[in-house]
C-alpha cells in the first residue's frame, strides 16, 4: 500500500487525498453494459452478493422474470471472472470473498457525472430540463406573438426563472443527497 492507503497498482491520480480515475479508466468500465448495471444496482442498494447481483442482471438481460439457470449462471460466472475483478482492481469496488458481498467505494463517485440513475416511473433530468426549456420558449413565443395576451412579458420571464431555479434547487439537493 502507498502512502495514501491505496494499492500501489492502481492507475489513478489524487485530488485532495481522494483517488480519481483517470476518464480513460471511467469510460473502461461503463462501455460494458453489465458493468454499468452492477454500478447502477449497488447505487440502490450499497451492498450485494454476487449471486443477487447475477440474478438481477439476468432478469434485466432477459427481460424475463425468472431468467433460466444457465443464463444466471452465464451471468454470475462473467461477473465473478471479469466484471468485478477489473472494477476491483481500479478502487470501484470491494468484493468480500467470506462475506460474498460487493459494496462500492469511493473512486464510485468519479462516475456520478457520466451516468445517472434513474428510478422507475422516474425521468431523467436532462429530459426533464428539455422539457422545461421547450415548455418556456414555446409560451415566449405565445407571448411575443401575442397569441397569449393576459401575461406580460416580465411577468412570465419571471415565471420562467422561479421554475428553474426550483428545479435547479432540487436537482442540486438530490444530488447532494446521494453523494451522502
Amino acid at each position: 500500500m502507498n502512502e495514501k492507503g491505496n494499492y500501489s497498482n492502481v492507475p489513478s491520480r489524487y485530488v485532495q487525498g481522494q483517488p480519481q480515475l483517470s476518464k480513460s479508466d471511467i469510460f473502461g468500465v461503463l462501455q460494458n453494459e453489465r458493468r454499468r448495471r452492477i454500478l447502477e444496482l449497488l447505487y440502490e442498494q450499497e451492498k450485494l452478493s454476487i449471486r443477487s447481483l447475477s440474478e438481477e442482471i439476468a432478469r434485466l438481460e432477459s427481460g424475463a422474470e425468472e431468467p433460466s439457470s444457465s443464463i444466471r449462471k452465464s451471468i454470475y460466472i462473467s461477473l465473478l471472472q471479469t466484471h468485478i475483478p477489473k472494477m476491483e482492481s481500479l478502487n470501484v469496488i470491494t468484493y468480500n470473498r467470506e462475506k460474498d458481498s460487493v459494496e462500492l467505494l469511493p473512486a464510485a463517485h468519479d462516475f456520478d457525472h457520466y451516468i445517472e440513475t434513474v428510478k422507475k416511473g422516474d425521468i431523467p433530468w436532462c429530459q426533464f430540463y428539455l422539457g422545461l426549456s421547450t415548455f418556456a420558449v414555446v409560451g415566449s413565443f405565445a407571448i411575443l406573438t401575442e397569441l397569449v395576451k393576459w401575461i406580460t412579458s416580465s411577468q412570465w420571464m419571471f415565471f420562467i426563472s422561479i421554475i428553474f431555479l426550483a428545479s435547479s434547487l432540487t436537482h442540486m439537493h438530490q444530488v447532494c443527497k446521494r453523494e451522502e
